[in-house]
């Protein structure tokens, strides 16, 4: 083997902990139950964040698609919202007040029959998150 003339250097998140600490990530994930997002949500949690996890109201407790979100954050500090408009300012900006990063993995989870449901959920929600992570403090 050659010798280096440098040294490796490896990067450390944390130290100690694991999902039970908090590493100071307040993080609200819009669309955790995508493919994007239940990898997001698994990652910080392990990381030890605090997570804030809105759903649509299409989606009962029993649904398939909020048992994918239920099981990321296995251990951490999670909330599940249940929110009946996920363009609605005033849903948004609560579901953002207790974060400092707001992540956005929303889109279309099936093929939709209609453009105006496929334009809602590609275009209008996240432009709506968008404006209300502007709007944030």
């Amino acid at each position: 083997m050659p010798k280096r003339a440098y040294q490796l250097q490896r990067l450390h998140v944390y130290d100690e902990g694991g999902r039970n600490s908090n590493s100071g990530i307040n993080a609200t994930l819009f669309g955790g139950s995508s493919a994007l997002g239940v990898v997001t949500a698994a990652s910080l949690g392990r990381v030890g964040s605090q997570l804030v996890l809105p759903y649509r109201k299409q989606a009962g407790s029993w649904d398939n698609r909020y048992k994918e979100i239920k099981t990321t954050t296995d251990l951490g500090y999670k909330t599940y919202l249940k929110m009946q408009d996920m363009t609605n300012a005033k849903e948004l900006s609560f579901s953002l007040n207790p974060s400092n990063v707001a992540i956005s993995c929303v889109g279309s989870h099936v093929f939709y029959k209609k453009e105006s449901e496929f334009e809602e959920a590609n275009i209008h929600v996240p432009m709506a998150i968008a404006r209300a992570v502007r709007d944030a403090p």
